[in-house]
């Protein structure tokens, strides 16, 4: 009878020291699933708040408008100001798009980890989270670069037209001097500039509401050229005929809701903007 009580006695200390073998396997696995997990954490966790951290960077940039507020129907606009005013979007676009392109690569690469697997189960919802939170970050970063490309397409278009514009001013005070032949000097690189200009401007970059007025103004050079030529020609029906027509070019650009523009080109961002900080709010955890 001792004996076998002593046999019984030795089965449950085998029992015993199965399960708290077991227990402390459970503990391994936790504790393990948890160390394993916790460096693709701590990378997504970095990736995470350095993108986020560039949200109200990213914002602004989408809010630049190289269109807002330019009327070159007015008589006092300052090509050469905006000219840099538009350099120093340029340059802001430049930054963003080096941010935007860091952020993506940071994120892409802790992407894969953030995959459970048995090892890492324990701490599934965990990576669960984290890897929301860097698919929606990566999504606004994908909404950022349409944005980026957009406004590269702008800038694009806007230099030549610029340049067209500042073309024109010289032909002005040109002209108000009595000087025909700096008036026939200017001619051809702002016809170029101007033609370049109208081959860059494709919607939806620069909004077609633009096209109106970039035919109208190509219609103020095409009667230039007209003047001048029956000016050259002392072809006074001619030169006549050129003048009213400008005068008629003007009354249409007079015409022209300059605001349409900037509508066009809220309407185009907008949603952008929408998107983007609809996901950059789930990425930041919110």
């Amino acid at each position: 009878m001792a004996d076998g009580g002593r046999r019984r006695s030795g089965r449950r200390w085998l029992i015993i020291g199965g399960i708290a073998l077991v227990f402390l396997l459970l503990i391994g696995y936790v504790l393990g699933g948890a160390a394993a997990a916790g460096g693709p954490i701590a990378r997504a966790d970095s990736a995470l708040h350095t993108a986020v951290s560039h949200n109200n960077e990213t914002v602004d940039s989408f809010n630049n408008d190289p269109f807002n507020g330019i009327d070159f129907s007015s008589n006092s606009v300052d090509v050469a100001a905006v000219k840099a005013a538009v350099a120093t979007d340029k340059q802001k676009v430049a930054t963003w798009q080096a941010q935007v392109a860091s952020d993506r690569s940071a994120l892409q690469q802790v992407r894969p980890d953030l995959k459970s697997s048995l090892l890492t189960l324990p701490e599934r919802g965990t990576l669960d989270r984290h890897r929301l939170r860097v698919e929606a970050a990566l999504s606004a970063l994908n909404t950022a670069q349409k944005g980026i490309d957009l406004s590269m397409k702008e800038f694009a278009f806007f230099d030549p037209f610029a340049d067209a514009m500042a073309g024109f001013e010289a032909i002005g005070k040109a002209g108000t001097a009595n000087d025909l032949a700096g008036v026939k000097a200017q001619l051809p690189a702002t016809g170029a500039n101007m033609k370049k200009a109208i081959d860059l401007a494709q919607p939806p970059a620069v909004p077609a509401e633009f096209g109106t007025a970039l035919k109208a103004i190509q219609q103020v050079l095409n009667d230039l050229q007209a003047l001048v030529a029956a000016v050259d020609a002392n072809d006074a029906a001619a030169a006549q005929k050129a003048d009213a027509a400008l005068t008629a070019d003007a009354a249409t650009l007079d015409k022209y809701d300059w605001k349409s523009v900037d509508a066009a080109s809220k309407a185009l961002f907008q949603p952008l903007i929408d998107a983007y900080n609809r996901d950059m709010k789930i990425a930041a955890g919110n």
